[in-house]
């Protein structure tokens, strides 16, 4: 990574996963190189900030809070 990430900077990645982004329109957003994006995304998952789940294992949840 070239340099620290702000809190800023880490909710718009965030947003701009759950919105669907891809990785060059997020490295866009954020000005940053899509490795640079990537790292990121793992320290996050690693922290526990970023969950990954299929969509339909999404749904299912949902469906289950709903309930």
């Amino acid at each position: 990574m070239t340099e620290r990430w702000s809190s800023v900077e880490e909710s718009l990645l965030l947003e701009n996963l759950e919105i669907g982004h891809d990785l060059v329109v997020v490295s866009d957003v954020l000005g940053r190189t899509p490795s640079d994006v990537v790292f990121k995304m793992v320290q996050l998952y690693q922290k526990g900030t970023l969950v990954v789940m299929a969509g339909s294992t999404f749904d299912a949840l949902v469906e289950r809070l709903i309930e």
